[in-house]
Protein backbone atom coordinates (compact mmCIF):
# COMPACT_ATOMS: atom_id res chain seq x y z
CA UNK A 1 0.00 0.00 0.00
CA UNK A 2 1.76 3.69 -0.97
CA UNK A 3 1.65 6.20 1.82
CA UNK A 4 -0.02 9.52 0.51
CA UNK A 5 3.09 12.09 0.84
CA UNK A 6 3.15 15.20 2.74
CA UNK A 7 1.92 17.75 -0.03
CA UNK A 8 -0.65 15.78 -0.58
CA UNK A 9 -2.18 15.65 2.54
CA UNK A 10 -1.28 19.28 2.98
CA UNK A 11 -3.18 19.70 -0.23
CA UNK A 12 -5.83 18.22 0.47
CA UNK A 13 -6.60 19.93 3.92
CA UNK A 14 -5.90 22.90 2.74
CA UNK A 15 -9.46 23.35 1.18
CA UNK A 16 -11.26 22.72 4.23
CA UNK A 17 -8.97 25.04 6.30
CA UNK A 18 -9.83 27.69 4.02
CA UNK A 19 -13.46 27.99 4.75
CA UNK A 20 -12.66 28.27 8.40
CA UNK A 21 -11.20 32.25 8.13
CA UNK A 22 -14.24 34.93 8.83
CA UNK A 23 -14.05 38.32 8.77
CA UNK A 24 -14.68 40.16 11.73
CA UNK A 25 -14.87 43.83 13.47
CA UNK A 26 -12.11 44.76 15.84
CA UNK A 27 -11.68 48.27 17.45
CA UNK A 28 -9.17 50.33 15.78
CA UNK A 29 -5.72 49.11 17.80
CA UNK A 30 -3.73 52.37 19.84
CA UNK A 31 -0.09 51.38 18.92
CA UNK A 32 1.51 51.41 15.81
CA UNK A 33 3.20 47.58 15.88
CA UNK A 34 -0.35 46.36 16.73
CA UNK A 35 -1.96 48.05 13.57
CA UNK A 36 0.89 46.32 11.51
CA UNK A 37 0.32 43.13 12.29
CA UNK A 38 -3.09 42.97 11.49
CA UNK A 39 -4.66 41.54 8.19
CA UNK A 40 -6.99 43.96 7.22
CA UNK A 41 -9.96 43.80 4.93
CA UNK A 42 -11.90 46.77 5.06
CA UNK A 43 -12.65 49.39 7.07
CA UNK A 44 -15.83 50.84 9.62
CA UNK A 45 -15.73 54.66 9.22
CA UNK A 46 -18.38 57.52 10.50
CA UNK A 47 -19.18 60.91 9.34
CA UNK A 48 -20.86 61.85 12.82
CA UNK A 49 -24.39 60.58 12.33
CA UNK A 50 -23.78 57.39 9.88
CA UNK A 51 -21.91 54.40 10.03
CA UNK A 52 -20.12 53.01 6.74
CA UNK A 53 -18.74 49.54 6.16
CA UNK A 54 -16.25 49.93 3.61
CA UNK A 55 -14.95 46.02 2.25
CA UNK A 56 -12.63 44.73 -0.02
CA UNK A 57 -11.60 41.38 -1.46
CA UNK A 58 -8.15 42.42 -1.41
CA UNK A 59 -6.29 45.39 0.82
CA UNK A 60 -2.82 46.05 -1.38
CA UNK A 61 -1.67 48.29 0.89
CA UNK A 62 -2.44 49.93 4.16
CA UNK A 63 0.05 52.88 5.43
CA UNK A 64 -0.33 54.13 9.09
CA UNK A 65 0.30 57.48 10.17
CA UNK A 66 -0.08 59.06 13.75
CA UNK A 67 -3.60 60.53 12.56
CA UNK A 68 -4.71 58.50 9.54
CA UNK A 69 -5.16 55.04 7.76
CA UNK A 70 -4.07 55.02 3.99
CA UNK A 71 -5.74 52.31 2.19
CA UNK A 72 -5.57 50.49 -1.17
CA UNK A 73 -8.30 48.04 -1.92
CA UNK A 74 -9.36 45.77 -4.62
CA UNK A 75 -12.72 43.84 -5.70
CA UNK A 76 -13.60 42.53 -8.75
CA UNK A 77 -11.52 39.43 -10.28
CA UNK A 78 -9.58 39.19 -14.11
CA UNK A 79 -9.88 42.20 -16.19
CA UNK A 80 -13.00 43.69 -13.88
CA UNK A 81 -10.81 44.79 -11.06
CA UNK A 82 -11.19 48.03 -9.76
CA UNK A 83 -8.83 49.43 -7.10
CA UNK A 84 -9.42 52.13 -5.22
CA UNK A 85 -7.70 54.38 -2.23
CA UNK A 86 -8.83 56.23 0.50
CA UNK A 87 -7.45 58.48 3.22
CA UNK A 88 -9.32 57.55 6.23
CA UNK A 89 -8.35 59.78 9.19
CA UNK A 90 -8.20 58.03 12.94
CA UNK A 91 -10.90 60.26 14.21
CA UNK A 92 -13.47 58.66 11.14
CA UNK A 93 -12.56 54.92 12.10
CA UNK A 94 -15.03 53.21 14.29
CA UNK A 95 -13.03 49.42 13.62
CA UNK A 96 -11.15 47.72 11.61
CA UNK A 97 -12.34 44.37 9.34
CA UNK A 98 -9.66 41.64 9.76
CA UNK A 99 -9.69 38.39 8.66
CA UNK A 100 -9.02 35.55 11.53
CA UNK A 101 -8.93 32.11 11.76
CA UNK A 102 -12.86 31.13 13.12
CA UNK A 103 -11.87 28.31 15.72
CA UNK A 104 -14.94 26.62 15.89
CA UNK A 105 -15.09 24.94 12.43
CA UNK A 106 -11.40 24.76 12.19
CA UNK A 107 -11.80 22.54 15.72
CA UNK A 108 -14.35 20.36 14.30
CA UNK A 109 -12.53 20.05 10.81
CA UNK A 110 -9.33 19.06 12.56
CA UNK A 111 -10.73 16.74 14.90
CA UNK A 112 -13.03 15.03 12.23
CA UNK A 113 -10.01 14.90 9.79
CA UNK A 114 -7.83 13.00 12.81
CA UNK A 115 -10.95 10.72 14.47
CA UNK A 116 -10.98 9.45 10.59
CA UNK A 117 -7.83 8.83 10.13
CA UNK A 118 -6.78 7.04 13.38
CA UNK A 119 -10.26 5.09 12.40
CA UNK A 120 -9.07 3.82 9.48
CA UNK A 121 -5.55 3.04 10.74
CA UNK A 122 -7.39 0.88 13.30
CA UNK A 123 -8.94 -0.83 10.97
CA UNK A 124 -5.89 -1.66 8.48
CA UNK A 125 -3.72 -2.59 11.76
CA UNK A 126 -5.86 -4.96 13.40
CA UNK A 127 -6.47 -7.06 10.50
CA UNK A 128 -10.62 -6.85 11.53
CA UNK A 129 -11.62 -5.60 8.28
CA UNK A 130 -11.23 -8.77 6.43
CA UNK A 131 -12.58 -11.25 9.82
CA UNK A 132 -15.98 -8.64 9.67
CA UNK A 133 -16.88 -9.03 5.81
CA UNK A 134 -16.78 -12.95 6.25
CA UNK A 135 -18.68 -13.21 9.39
CA UNK A 136 -21.19 -11.05 8.01
CA UNK A 137 -21.76 -12.40 4.89
CA UNK A 138 -22.62 -15.72 6.07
Amino acid sequence: MNKPGRLTVLLLTLPFLAGCFTVATVEVPRTQPEREALEIRGVVITDGATEQVIEYERVLEATWTPSSLSIIGANGEGDDIVTETRLIPITELRGLLVRSLDAGPTSAIVGGLIVSAVAVIAFVVTGKGGDYRTSQGG
